[in-house]
């Protein structure tokens, strides 16, 4: 029973049903797992993608208003970066998801579909959170401008304010203010200015950056504005399919709620987007209006201060004019006379001055009125007119008194005499000669009796003069007022009464006048008085018979003056008498003319007669005195000048004997000194001999040390060698990948040449058609010529007419010129009677000629005496020079002494210092051994039991020994924890056996350091600060910064002249720092004192700063370079320098600083040099201060310049990128080389330039510049422009003929260009120059000017070629060349264009050769050139076309044919084909019959021999017959069937390349390489796609291709240029389909698909494949061509066909209005404006028709430049994918590349589902992304090739689907 239970068990198990149950189970248990893992991995990606969705939900909620901006600015700043920091961390833990997830997906998990939907889930959401992130970045920057602009504004007119109260109230004045304090206010008022200028630029600065500041106001739904909102989105953003890209504009609808704002978007498309992916961009009103106002206000304070300035300077003016006519009006005669002629002159002249220094100021002034001015002005005249009136008494009074003198002097002389005749006589003894003194004394008397006599004469004479003087006033007053009355009436009345009235009014005269007749008798009684005591005078005296005469006359004319008056009286009298019998005549009356006019005209004429002469006397003799004053003063100071050189000459002599005494008394004490010195060497070698048993235990030491050294070296060596192998290795494996990149390269280059031929074709179709169109151009010309002949007879009878009135109109000018003959005589009598009065004139001049003649020869005679004068001044000048050069020789010579004594004394000083240092030491060391031995005698017994434990038990607390550390205090155990002391001191200095004195002379290293730079040696005082040496522009600021930086970063900032320390705070306040650097000398004072951690406030080393973002790894390396060089590392926490191992184990540095400071990077700047060095290389430099011990750098030198350019170089600046060494400028300063060697070695980099500089005809053996080679037909417009822009760029415009350099101006004046030409190479040239940042204005180079899009990207890279290939890169700034990878270095311009200036590919062949229309390189292009053997330029050949017909251009299309294999899907040539039996024999010879062109054709040489060719017109190949016969290709027999025509040429053709290819020689070329010259490489290509597939067919033909129905042709042949392309073609499945069908089977992506679409729409419509008809977009969605989620986004491509409406005008308006209204966003409306050029030209709604660019220029839709970009084709930009090769190209490729349906006349582009690139679109997984790719090829004329390298820009939703990141947001 066991046994049939077990077979039954048994039976059981092996049954079906439980093998099905185990396997069940089994699946069960699997699936369970798998449920779980899908739990696991569901949870954990739902964890994070609400994670996500909470801080998304925090940021969306957040409102970025202007409420409390400065409270949460700060916050937000701070929770940002947490946020930041956050992310780092969940990026890592996503990506650990991502691992996850992909292991799930790998092993095909049955949920593999909903894991992917949410981890999609997950990316799109983090994807747009990173997005968020981007906003908050830009929200942050520009809400804190938005906070600072208001603060600083806001501060700035709280200034300002103070400003003009302080003007207002401080500068009052008015007339009674004192003139000290008016000085004083003016001074005041000069500082107020300058702190105005300081106001200015604030206030400027707030109105340039009120411009930027965005509007925050607009945020708040509170907030209405009647105008309507424009906002701006910060990221890309898509809602359903209305998309709003990044920097899109649209108009905001409606913000009432917080998160989501209605907005407008582009193309009038209503959204609700996310408020925080918007901003409100500026212009901000408020911003601009407070900018405004203070910027007002400011003006108002600068205008008060001008007013006051100028009440100011009116007032000082003014009581400076009144000091001198004061001064003036109390001159008299008598002070006149005391004074020199030039102390009086100077008087009035500074009267003058002042006069009208305070009629400039008194302009403007408040103080002043008409009223004042008038006042002074006459207050001036009086003055002026009392200096006249002394100045022309002044010669008669000065002679009378000097007579006067004269007398006196005479009457003192004797009366002196007399004394001594007396006294002679008193004791006088001998008779005869007493006898003789007594005549004498009566002599004697008799004379002073008479000069007595004398004496009382002229006493009396001057008295008669005065009296003579008063009684001429009192008449002439007289005769003044009489005169004046008698010239009151002009007419005279015919009233009777009047007539009367004036009778009585005579008589009355004529009575007064006889009553002061006594007035003139009394002056003829004083006249005759004065003449009567003027001739009492001897003879032989003086006497001023002068005088008397002027008088006399004048005496005489008063006479005859008033006789007048009574004459005039009379005659009056009776006229009057008469007149009144005449009235009572019955007459007319009439106006008579009185006759006292008559008479006042007479007296007027007498007197003026007088006055003139009188004037003119007066003028005469004031000159003479002036010359003669002049020249007594010039005599007087030359006497003096003589008078001070000979005193100077004395001190000389003087201050000469006293320096040699001193220098004889220097030489004594320095004999003296090496007396001295002497005696210290003894001592100084007594104490090395008892210093010897030290040293030698020293250098046992240093031996020990030695060792150690040695086995660090081994060490490093070793780890040196690891770090090679290491890097060789990955060397090797970069090596390997890069050859594979070029592999793959060589691959896609090659797919692209094969490809390029299509679009060659397409050009000489369109060049087939425009020669159509000439042809019937002409034809129309001819006709119109016709329609002209017949109008000639209407022009001619019109002529006749117009001639007609031209005789009118001749006539009329007759008329005229007769009118002008008249005028021109009466213009010759006027000239004649100027001729007259200039005949009168020359007489005058020639009598002043005269007069000018005999001053001259006075002149000549005063100027022999000066010459004299002045050469005994040089004589004398002469040997004081001498004196000065030997004062000056012994002044040199003793400073020499002087310093060479002080250099001794400080010798022997510091000699002396050490000495007696090693004797104290050594004294010390001896009382201490002297002590031991004393104690171990006192205690000889208990030596042997002394222990530790007798010692006195004396401990110090460690916590009390302090020492000074750099800034603060450190306690010994401290030092010792750091390792600065070691266990064995400390314990010494707890046990008191070492004071903390002792133990810091051996811890200064650490404890103070060695110190930093000071200053500078230079100056004045021979010590000058940094900051000074910087504002005296010794050393660059940049240096400057640096320097102090590191004085700060060890400890404190330094002033080497006070030898004193500061903080920097103190610095600034002191002035020891400017202003400005003070944030920089904080941050870097915070590597000694620590930074603050912003989360912590803990201190942080530099190192620790630079891990938490503080400061960046450059700032910190600098700072710990100067700290290292000073000590070592600085540990802020202790304040003491550490060794960089300690500081690295106490985590100051970490391991990659440790490795930078041991490479010593050149992190400063030599001031001398101007090149990178390190902090210790420049302390090396430094000298030391004998007095302060401080380090002070020398002087730097002047810099050494050489020529560049444009300007000078400094050869450090060389230094710097590489064309020099650093031991040429050593030799520069040592005179081995000289700049000129310099400027010969580095001439192509300094100024040569090897670029094309003209061409050479070689059909007249000429040399042309290229802008003459283009004016003669040689080479065409835009070739020329390109070279001369290479030129320009590249540094000059060359004259080949004369071998010539010039700028582009110069180029132009000297007609060398033409001026069509001279704008764009004046643009060129700015890449030598630079270009200027709209911004800054500050000079950026070319590739900056690329980025900011100053410059066309294509452009400017043809330009940099062009400077590579004639040189090297040009430095704008510093006017030289440079190499690339120096350019590189330097940052202008980055990897990718680095990349592109070193491949030689498409975007670098922007030129073309003349001779056979190939795109080139410029190199490429330089290598087809000649060098001219004269001048050694650079010639461009321009062939000979003429000289043989095989030297023509082939320009017929080169048809090629591609088969591709069913099996591998890949292409091949026919001949493969046909190698491979895919195809019978006679299709192989269809096909290549299609593809190549054969004929026969006879070439004749230029020698006259001729040769046998057959050649493909289409390629340009071929072959010799003779010389294939030669090399026995092909032999007799076969050339005998091809003349007989047993084989075709086709067939015998086919012979030739069979045999040929498998050799693998190159016959073909090599027996063409006569001609290869005169051949054009071959630009057109149409390739013909045919797909060979397997059908039935004997056997002896196994595979045959399959026919089509669909005729493959050139493009352009029978293709409708205005048709877009209109569907796909399946090249695997071999038919049409619609655009819309390939988007769905994932031939076309999206993106190209709705550009195709797009295309079609903003043309004319959808087009049905089925018809080639056009429709509307809603026909087609009905259809089912489109579906409605891409009808919707076709809507705005068809308004630009059927216009967008404008709501104000109902006008409807093309894309190109709608682009410029901002109704159409600028990169979809030049999408359309393209897609409408390329297809016909633009489209008008309005009209319904096409316009041309012209006529869209002259209606204003288009400016220049947007015209220019559609006509450069080639730089359209690739915004498609290519659905056959997958690579990114332009529409206009995209036509070409295009086949025509013959029925429809459809445009289908071919497409397959894989490219043998294989690169898939970049589009297929990226739905949401938007187009936008670099920009394309800038090959020269002709070039449609497809670029292998793009770039694209995606949208907020974009995913990698390696790893997540955020280096976007970087």
């Amino acid at each position: 029973q066991l046994i049939s239970h077990n077979k039954f068990h048994s039976s059981i198990q092996r049954s079906m049903e439980v093998e099905r149950a185990r396997e069940e189970l089994k699946l069960s248990f699997s699936r369970s797992a798998q449920l779980r893992e899908l739990q696991n991995i569901i949870e954990e990606i739902s964890r994070e993608i609400m994670w996500v969705n909470d801080r998304e939900e925090e940021e969306l909620v957040f409102d970025w208003g202007n409420k409390n901006i400065d409270v949460y600015i700060p916050k937000k700043q701070e929770s940002y970066s947490k946020l930041m920091s956050e992310l780092e961390e969940k990026e890592k833990d996503l990506n650990k998801l991502k691992l996850k997830v992909d292991n799930l997906l790998v092993k095909k998990h049955p949920a593999s579909d909903k894991i992917e939907a949410y981890m999609e889930t997950l990316q799109t959401q983090w994807s747009w959170l990173l997005q968020i992130t981007k906003c908050i970045h830009v929200h942050l920057k520009e809400n804190a401008a938005y906070s600072q602009f208001f603060t600083e504004a806001n501060e700035t007119y709280s200034k300002l304010q103070q400003e003009h109260e302080t003007i207002r109230r401080k500068f009052t004045c008015d007339k009674t203010t004192p003139l000290q304090n008016l000085q004083e206010l003016l001074k005041g008022l000069e500082k107020e200015r300058e702190r105005l200028m300081e106001q200015k630029q604030q206030v400027q600065h707030l109105v340039n950056k009120s411009k930027s500041i965005v509007r925050l106001r607009p945020r708040n739904p509170e907030d209405k504005s009647s105008s309507p909102v424009i906002v701006q989105a910060l990221c890309d953003f898509r809602q359903d399919q209305k998309v709003i890209c990044k920097g899109d504009e649209g108009i905001l609808q409606d913000n009432s709620e917080r998160t989501k704002w209605h907005v407008t978007g582009p193309g009038g498309l209503d959204m609700q987007v996310p408020s925080i992916c918007l901003f409100v961009p500026p212009p901000n009103p408020l911003s601009i209006s407070l900018a405004n106002k203070n910027e007002q206000y400011y003006e108002a304070i600068l205008s008060l201060w001008n007013q006051l300035y100028i009440n100011i300077k009116s007032l000082i003016s003014w009581q400076y004019c009144l000091q001198d006519i004061n001064r003036i009006n109390s001159l008299t005669i008598s002070m006149l006379a005391q004074m020199r002629p030039e102390e009086y002159r100077n008087i009035i002249k500074s009267l003058e001055t002042r006069y009208q220094e305070f009629q400039r100021n008194s302009m403007g002034s408040e103080i002043f009125g008409e009223e004042d001015r008038r006042t002074i002005e006459t207050q001036y005249t009086g003055a002026q007119q009392h200096y006249d009136q002394l100045v022309v008494q002044l010669p008669a009074y000065s002679e009378c008194i000097h007579k006067h003198i004269h007398i006196l002097h005479k009457q003192i002389k004797f009366l002196s005499l007399k004394e001594q005749v007396l006294k002679e006589l008193e004791d006088m003894k001998d008779t005869d000669k007493a006898q003789f003194l007594r005549s004498q004394l009566n002599l004697i008397n008799q004379r002073l009796d008479r000069l007595d006599s004398h004496t009382g004469t002229y006493l009396l004479r001057l008295k008669a003069l005065k009296s003579l003087l008063q009684a001429l006033l009192q008449a002439e007053d007289v005769v003044k007022v009489y005169e004046a009355r008698l010239t009151e009436r002009d007419t005279t009345s015919l009233d009777p009464a009047e007539v009367q009235e004036y009778q009585s009014t005579l008589r009355i005269m004529q009575a007064e006048l006889e009553q002061k007749k006594h007035v003139l008798g009394l002056l003829e009684a004083e006249l005759s008085k004065t003449r009567q005591y003027n001739e009492q005078i001897y003879e032989s005296c003086q006497r001023c018979d002068i005088e008397v005469c002027q008088y006399a006359e004048h005496v005489s004319l008063l006479s005859d003056r008033w006789k007048r008056i009574q004459t005039q009286i009379n005659k009056l009298a009776s006229y009057s008498a008469g007149l009144e019998t005449l009235l009572n005549i019955p007459i007319k009356r009439t106006m008579l003319q009185s006759p006292s006019t008559v008479v006042y005209h007479f007296l007027i004429f007498d007197y003026c007669r007088h006055l003139g002469d009188s004037l003119k006397n007066l003028e005469q003799l004031k000159i003479r005195n002036t010359r003669i004053d002049l020249l007594e003063e010039e005599l007087r100071l030359l006497k003096a000048g003589i008078h001070d050189r000979d005193a100077k000459n004395v001190s000389l002599q003087e201050a000469l004997s006293q320096y040699q005494l001193q220098l004889s008394e220097s030489q004594e004490h320095l004999l003296s000194l090496e007396e001295v010195k002497r005696s210290q060497a003894m001592q100084c070698s007594a104490a090395q001999e008892s210093l010897s048993s030290s040293q030698s235990h020293l250098q046992e030491l240093m031996e020990e040390l030695q060792h150690y050294k040695l086995l660090l070296e081994k060490e490093k060596a070793n780890k040196k060698i690891l770090e090679e192998r290491y890097t060789s290795q990955q060397e090797e494996h970069e090596e390997a990948m890069r050859k594979r990149q070029r592999e793959l390269e060589g691959a896609n280059w090659a797919k692209i040449e094969l490809e390029k031929t299509v679009a060659d074709q397409t050009r000489e179709v369109e060049r087939l058609k425009r020669q159509l169109d000439e042809e019937a151009q002409n034809v129309k010309e001819a006709q119109m010529e016709l329609a002209k002949t017949s109008s000639l007879i209407q022009a001619s009878q019109s002529q006749c007419t117009e001639l007609q009135q031209e005789r009118d109109a001749l006539i009329r000018k007759m008329n005229t010129m007769e009118q002008d003959l008249t005028r021109m005589k009466k213009f010759e009598e006027e000239l004649n009677r100027v001729k007259l009065s200039l005949e009168s004139e020359l007489r005058l001049k020639t009598q002043l000629q005269e007069e000018n003649g005999r001053l001259r020869k006075e002149f000549s005679h005063w100027k022999k005496m000066c010459e004299t004068q002045e050469e005994q001044v040089r004589q004398h000048s002469t040997q004081h020079m001498v004196l000065d050069r030997e004062h000056n020789s012994l002044r040199s010579e003793l400073e020499r002494l002087q310093a060479r004594l002080k250099e001794v004394e400080e010798r022997h000083r510091l000699q002396l210092q050490a000495l007696e240092h090693e004797r104290a030491e050594l004294q010390t060391l001896r009382d201490s051994l002297q002590e031991d031995v004393l104690k171990l005698r006192q205690k000889p017994d208990a030596a042997d039991r002394y222990t530790q434990t007798d010692q006195p038990d004396t401990h110090i607390d460690p916590s009390t020994l302090v020492f000074d550390g750099v800034r603060k205090k450190v306690t010994a155990q401290q030092l010792h924890d750091c390792d600065v002391i070691d266990s064995k001191t400390l314990d010494h200095l707890v046990r008191g056996q070492q004071t903390v004195q002792d133990v810091a002379i051996d811890i200064k290293l650490n404890l103070k350091g060695t110190g930093a730079i000071a200053g500078l040696a230079a100056g004045p005082a021979g010590k000058l600060t940094i900051t000074e040496a910087k504002r005296d522009n010794l050393i660059t600021k940049e240096s400057a910064v640096k320097l102090l930086e590191a004085q700060a970063a060890t400890g404190y900032i330094i002033d080497p002249r006070a030898n004193v320390k500061m903080t920097v705070k103190e610095a600034c306040l002191s002035g020891l720092v400017d202003e400005e650097d003070k944030e920089h000398l904080l941050t870097a004072e915070a590597a000694c004192i620590g930074f603050r951690d912003p989360n912590t406030d803990k201190p942080l080393s530099a190192s620790q700063a630079m891990r938490k973002g503080l400061i960046d790894h450059d700032t910190a390396l600098r700072l710990l370079q100067a700290q290292e060089a000073a000590g070592g590392v600085l540990d802020p926490l202790l304040s003491v320098y550490l060794p960089k191992d300690v500081a690295m184990d106490r985590d100051l540095i970490d391991e990659s600083l440790y490795q930078a400071l041991n490479t010593k990077p050149n992190c400063y700047i030599d001031p001398d040099t101007r090149l990178s060095a390190s902090y210790i290389s420049l302390k090396k430099l430094c000298k030391v201060d004998p007095n302060t011990g401080l380090l002070l750098l020398p002087a730097p030198q002047e810099q050494i310049m050489v020529q560049g350019l444009r300007g000078k170089v400094s050869v450090s600046d060389l230094v710097q990128a590489n064309l020099l060494e650093y031991t040429d400028i050593d030799q520069l300063k040592e005179g081995k080389l000289t700049g000129q060697d310099i400027e010969h070695r580095l001439r192509a980099y300094l100024r040569g330039s090897t670029c094309i500089a003209g061409v050479f005809d070689e059909a007249n053996k000429c040399i042309l510049p290229i802008y003459q080679a283009m004016k003669e037909g040689l080479l065409r417009p835009g070739t020329t422009m390109e070279l001369l822009e290479a030129q320009a760029a590249s540094g000059f415009v060359i004259d080949p003929v004369n071998n010539q350099y010039y700028t582009v101006e110069e180029a132009c004046k000297k007609h060398l260009v033409g001026v069509e030409f001279k704008d764009k190479l004046l643009s060129a040239e700015r890449a030598v120059t630079g270009y200027k940042d709209p911004g800054t204005d500050k000079i950026i180079s070319l590739f900056e000017a690329i980025e900011r899009g100053l410059i066309e990207k294509g452009h400017g890279i043809r330009l940099l070629e062009a400077q590579i290939a004639s040189g090297g890169i040009i430095d704008p700034k510093q006017s030289h060349r440079i190499d690339v990878d120096v350019a590189y270095q330097r940052g202008y311009f980055d990897k990718e264009m680095n990349q592109i200036l070193k491949d030689e590919g498409d975007d670098t062949k922007g030129f073309f050769d003349p001779n056979n229309e190939d795109n080139l390189t410029y190199l490429q292009l330089k290598s087809r050139c000649i060098t001219d053997e004269k001048t050694g330029l650079v010639l461009l050949p321009l062939h000979d076309k003429s000289k043989t017909a095989a030297t023509q251009k082939n320009t017929t299309r080169k048809t090629r044919v591609v088969i591709v294999d069913p099996d591998t899907n890949k292409e091949m040539t026919v001949r493969e084909a046909y190698d491979r039996k895919l195809i019978d024999y006679e299709t192989y010879l269809e096909l290549s019959q299609q593809e190549s062109e054969w004929e026969e054709m006879t070439i004749t040489a230029t020698d006259g021999t001729s040769k046998l060719v057959i050649t493909d017109k289409k390629t340009g190949l071929q072959y010799d017959l003779q010389e294939l016969l030669d090399k026995s290709v092909i032999d007799q027999d076969t050339l005998s069937k091809y003349r007989s025509g047993a084989i075709t040429l086709t067939q015998f053709v086919d012979i030739i390349t069979s045999r040929i290819k498998p050799t693998n020689q190159p016959l073909g070329p090599s027996s063409s390489a006569s001609s290869l010259s005169s051949q054009t490489t071959v630009k057109n290509e149409t390739v013909s796609t045919i797909r060979s597939t397997p059908l039935q067919q004997p056997p002896s033909s196994p595979k045959r291709i399959a026919s089509m129905s669909i005729t493959l042709t050139s493009p352009g042949e029978s293709i409708d240029e205005q048709n877009p392309v209109g569907a796909i073609f399946d090249t695997e499945k071999l038919e049409k389909i619609s655009i819309y069908q390939a988007m769905k089977r994932g031939l076309v992506d999206s993106i190209t698909g709705q550009r195709l679409l797009e295309a079609q729409a903003c043309t004319g419509g959808i087009v049905n494949p089925e018809n080639g008809r056009r429709i509307s977009i809603q026909e087609s969605n009905r259809l089912g061509i489109i579906d409605d989620d891409m009808a919707n986004r076709l809507k705005p491509a068809q308004k630009a066909y059927i216009g967008f409406e404008d709501l104000k005008t109902k006008k409807k308006m093309s894309a190109a209005e709608a682009v410029k209204e901002k109704w159409l966003p600028y990169e979809a409306g030049q999408r359309f404006l393209e897609f409408q050029f390329l297809t016909g030209g633009l489209f008008d709604p309005e009209q319904g028709r096409r316009l041309t660019l012209e006529e869209a220029l002259h209606l204003g839709w288009l400016d220049g430049r947007s015209a220019q970009k559609l006509l450069e084709t080639r730089h359209h930009p690739k915004a498609l994918t290519c659905p056959k090769t997958k690579l990114r190209i332009s529409y206009k490729e995209a036509m070409d590349a295009c086949m025509l349906e013959e029925k429809t006349g459809v445009r289908m582009l071919p497409a397959a589902a894989t490219s043998s690139h294989g690169i898939s679109s970049p589009y297929n997984t990226k739905p949401s992304s938007a187009p936008g790719s670099q920009s394309g090829s800038r090959r020269g004329s002709v070039d449609h090739s497809f670029s292998t390298s793009s770039s694209s820009r995606y949208s907020s939703f974009t995913y990698s689907r390696t790893s997540f990141s955020t280096r976007s947001l970087s």
